[in-house]
């Protein structure tokens, strides 16, 4: 049976348009892009080899020597989670999934428990797999993701996957929108762009600086030599190039890099965002690994119909503080955001983001997720008076500095789990704290 069924904008469809139409017109390449019918997804729920899930995972060595206690009583039967089979619960309120698969998002509303604030957020905007994805939502509550491609959203072509409780209506998009091709972000380079490149969304992004110079200028030694006039060889290597190395027509028969600010034009950040004196390719690596900001700010559109007058946000691995600017591009006021990131830099960027930005709210930065203790949570939730939304970005080995795949809780992906398993013992006693309140 498949364990992750996801669910998109398909049900959504038409009150996404009537929405969408009656807050402006689009043009319609836009429009194609924005709307098309996304494909589902499904994948698989066992390992490659056969390997039952429960014995993927590593319970000896979860995070910092616990795994994760539950919310609920209810769902203290890890073996059954994920498998296609929920365990029986004693509130009313749930219906009976007992021989169901992962709750899909679209009977949240069934699942009053769950469904309930605060609200909680998981986003992933790396390549993961699906035995990755049955990992992670065993501690989710068999939630199943929804994933959605940035291309629909932005010139960045890009899966990303959610697990969340929010509610998928009246969701809408930002406006303005972001450009949706390479040439729209940097219309000054259209001019250079030779027919067999054809080239329209960025397929990925590439932090690596080495080299690129020495490249660049032996391809356009090669352009130069050819007037342009290269063979179906030479531009077949050409493109790969300039695919897997972001590289882009600069002038005739010239190459370069593409630069922080034009990426952050693409992901939907301010002008030099992320400048606050780090090196280039630091710059690179915080956006590689951060949100796009459209296709975010579309998946929690809701929150503004919910929290018209604001809201109180715990921000966990907040990385460069997409999650804040999606929030602030969609006209949510932040009268709180708790903000837990271990680099410096982007802690720094997003400071700098909270004072330009004027932001009337308060923002307190933790460096580190284990200094969130019970008793600091509690601390916290008295304050504030709780936190409406709990959100967390992929916590991979960049976040914690972890530079290799082969080390306790870091799989190939690159997911940190033990920053993972943090998030969880976080998330369970913000809601079970706030459920008593």
């Amino acid at each position: 049976m498949s364990l992750v069924s996801v669910y998109l904008l398909q049900d959504n469809q038409s009150h996404i348009e009537d929405d969408w139409n009656s807050l402006g017109e689009r043009s319609k390449e836009q429009n194609k892009r924005r709307f098309s019918e996304t494909p589902v997804v499904n994948t698989k729920g066992s390992s490659s080899n056969g390997t039952p899930l429960d014995e993927d995972i590593d319970f000896k060595n979860m995070g910092k020597g616990k795994m994760p206690k539950l919310e609920y009583p209810e769902f203290e039967d890890f073996k059954n989670m994920g498998k296609g089979k929920m365990p029986k619960h004693e509130y009313p309120e749930f219906e009976d999934y007992s021989n169901s698969s992962p709750l899909p998002l679209k009977d949240h509303n069934k699942w009053g428990v769950l469904s309930k604030p605060p609200y909680f957020f998981y986003g992933n905007v790396m390549d993961v797999s699906h035995d990755t994805w049955d990992k992670i939502i065993k501690f989710l509550y068999a939630v199943a993701p929804e994933t959605a491609n940035t291309e629909h959203f932005s010139a960045l072509n890009r899966k990303e996957g959610y697990i969340h409780n929010l509610p998928k209506e009246n969701r809408f998009h930002i406006l303005p929108g972001p450009p949706m091709s390479i040439q729209d972000a940097i219309p000054h380079t259209k001019k250079w762009w030779p027919s067999w490149d054809n080239r329209k969304l960025l397929s990925s992004i590439c932090p690596e600086t080495r080299g690129i110079s020495q490249l660049c200028e032996r391809l356009r030694k090669i352009l130069v030599d050819s007037q342009g006039m290269v063979s179906k060889e030479q531009q077949t290597d050409i493109f790969h190039h300039c695919k897997t190395m972001n590289l882009l027509w600069v002038g005739l028969y010239k190459l370069g890099p593409i630069e922080p600010e034009h990426l952050e034009h693409i992901l939907g950040y301010p002008l030099n965002h992320t400048q606050v004196g780090c090196d280039l390719m630091e710059r690179l690596s915080s956006l590689k690994h951060c949100f796009q900001t459209d296709a975010l700010g579309f998946h929690l559109s809701s929150l503004k119909w919910k929290f018209p007058e604001g809201l109180t946000v715990l921000s966990l691995y907040s990385g460069i503080g997409g999650a804040e600017v999606a929030l602030h591009r969609l006209g949510l006021r932040l009268k709180c955001v708790v903000s837990v990131e271990t680099s410096e830099t982007n802690r720094r960027i997003l400071k700098r983001w909270w004072g330009n930005t004027q932001q009337t709210g308060e923002l307190v930065q933790i460096d580190d997720i284990g200094k969130l203790s019970g008793k600091k949570l509690d601390n916290l939730i008295e304050e504030f008076g709780g936190f409406d939304f709990v959100i967390c970005q992929n916590p991979s080995a960049y976040n914690s500095g972890t530079s290799k795949v082969n080390v306790p809780d870091v799989n190939s992906t690159g997911i940190d789990f033990s920053l993972f398993y943090e998030f969880v013992r976080v998330l369970q006693h913000v809601r079970s704290t706030m459920a008593l309140r």
